[in-house]
């Protein structure tokens, strides 16, 4: 058996949320905000991969046959996809506004195509770049 540490920093955002470490498909254990833990990984998952998760998205994988005695992994959150992204949701009523008002700030049109652009890269944001939202690092 290997023994590793992981350690989650205190974070202002996702603070209420724990972290769950996966290896493979099975859930090894959780993280709160602020929590370290040192936990044994069983030689049977040697050639198995390694993933912090919360909710729907989580991190890129890590090969376990990479890590050693004793190392760190330092798992948080993206601060740019966890802090800055739900600035970009506020947008979504102030293009409509724009948009649907009775003053035309901006040619219906336009404002649609804006809107539409908005929207596709929301998605993309949550569905192609879900593995981005945590990080793993091992130091």
């Amino acid at each position: 058996m290997r023994k590793i540490t992981l350690h989650r920093p205190k974070e202002s955002f996702n603070k209420n949320c724990t972290y769950e470490i996966l290896v493979g498909k099975r859930t090894l254990t959780e993280l709160k905000n602020g929590e370290e833990k040192s936990i044994e990984i069983p030689n049977e998952f040697k050639n198995e991969t390694f993933k912090a998760k919360i909710q729907w998205y989580g991190s890129e994988k890590m090969e376990l046959r990479n890590l050693t005695e004793n190392d760190k992994i330092i798992i948080s959150g993206n601060k740019f996809l966890n802090r800055k992204l739900p600035f970009f949701g506020a947008m979504f009523p102030l293009t409509g506004i724009m948009i649907f008002s009775t003053k035309n700030i901006i040619s219906k049109n336009i404002g649609i195509g804006i809107l539409m652009i908005f929207l596709v890269g929301l998605i993309g944001t949550l569905t192609i770049g879900k593995n981005k939202w945590l990080k793993l690092k091992k130091e």
